[in-house]
């Protein structure tokens, strides 16, 4: 596997003093406080053990609850659910738990390049669907309808979606469940994003995609800001959540039992915290328009997750090269959006996970290097 361009741009800024991050894709808060004191409380009280594959019932039993907010129909139930060790746990077990090795699994370009490395460990193919600037970076549905092939065994969807803030409309949901019904392929749906919606509202595959093809897959780590705790969460197809839950057994054994007491509390209590890291991010989202919202450069405004992609055709440079000049002669750290598919090499993606000040700096040094370096073709 290629190492990905994000962990070099990250290691290449590690050596460098005072850089202004703008490729860091975890939220730069502290865990709240109330859940930090949930997880310190459950590991006084003993639960240091081992939990079920499948994880604690009550955790189990919350996030049912939290999931079924995004359906029309019978809601999932506990059983369905399986804590995973992050989101990225629950991705691998649910394409591990459908795919063979020789099967085809249709993924997103640009997503996350995390989908294009679980799919060559299983030893399936990975078939890239576009998701196009001049369609505000979300998928034609009939492109995706006419890539399934007989080798196809499931479709990865990304809502919001890293790393263009695109969020899927209710019509494309429809017409996604639509093609999942017909040709009977698995869905497994990244909506590890979901409470970060900006000027709408998060549309769930839950609510169109047939029950017994669908994975949702979600977490903690964006929500209330859990990125170390590694605790994500998968709702199963009800046939499939028994093999799901048994492969933690050989990769993980199950989640941290402390870090399940954690998400507990961040579920059960208070959902203000929630509230008040959205709202951050969105008046965050609200600065990259003003820098870059006439200029060209920004072709598709978020409007969901962190993250924006940056237009840098004009520099006539590739987007890895453009990276890592920029970070040299700005101190200023972004990734290449070659990470994230072949059709990204024209763009390259900030993210808006550093203080406003920060933010407004980093952005108009980016403006201003784009700008000279088209200047000076």
């Amino acid at each position: 596997m290629p190492r990905s361009a994000i962990r070099e741009i990250m290691a290449l800024a590690s050596a460098r003093p005072n850089v202004i991050h703008l490729e860091v894709g975890e939220p730069d808060f502290s865990t709240p406080t109330h859940i930090i004191d949930a997880a310190f409380d459950a590991a006084r009280a003993g639960w240091t053990k081992y939990s079920p594959n499948a994880g604690l019932p009550l955790l189990r039993d919350l996030v049912a609850q939290h999931a079924a907010r995004n359906g029309r129909g019978a809601p999932p139930t506990a059983d369905q659910v399986v804590i995973t060790t992050g989101a990225i746990g629950a991705l691998y077990s649910s394409l591990m738990a459908v795919i063979d090795s020789g099967d085809e699994v249709l993924i997103p370009d640009p997503g996350w390049p995390n989908y294009e490395a679980i799919v060559h460990l299983a030893g399936a193919k990975p078939v890239r669907y576009q998701q196009q600037a001049a369609r505000s970076f979300l998928p034609d549905a009939d492109e995706i309808a006419g890539l399934i092939t007989s080798r196809t065994k499931a479709l990865l969807i990304n809502t919001p979606g890293n790393p263009s803030g695109a969020v899927f409309p209710p019509d494309l949901m429809a017409r996604i469940g639509e093609i999942v019904a017909r040709s009977g392929i698995y869905l497994v749906s990244d909506e590890v994003y979901e409470d970060i919606v900006f000027d709408s509202a998060h549309v769930s595959a839950i609510a169109d995609a047939p029950p017994d093809r669908v994975f949702i897959v979600s977490g903690f780590s964006k929500s209330y800001a859990m990125t170390g705790w590694r605790l994500g969460w998968l709702i199963c197809p009800p046939s499939l959540s028994s093999i799901v839950a048994g492969l933690q057994e050989p990769i993980t054994s199950c989640a941290s039992t402390i870090a399940q007491k954690a998400g507990e509390a961040a579920l059960a209590q208070d959902q203000k915290c929630v509230v008040e890291l959205r709202e951050t991010f969105k008046r965050r989202r609200d600065i990259v328009v003003e820098v870059f919202g006439n200029t060209g450069l920004l072709p598709a405004t978020p409007q969901g997750a962190f993250y924006a992609l940056i237009d840098i055709r004009s520099t006539g440079q590739r987007s890895l090269q453009f990276a890592k000049g920029f970070l040299i002669s700005h101190n200023t750290a972004v990734v290449p959006g070659i990470t994230f598919g072949p059709r990204c090499d024209d763009y390259i993606r900030v993210a808006f996970t550093t203080s406003d000040q920060e933010l407004r700096e980093g952005l108009q040094r980016l403006r201003a290097h784009i700008e000279g370096l088209a200047r000076s073709r």
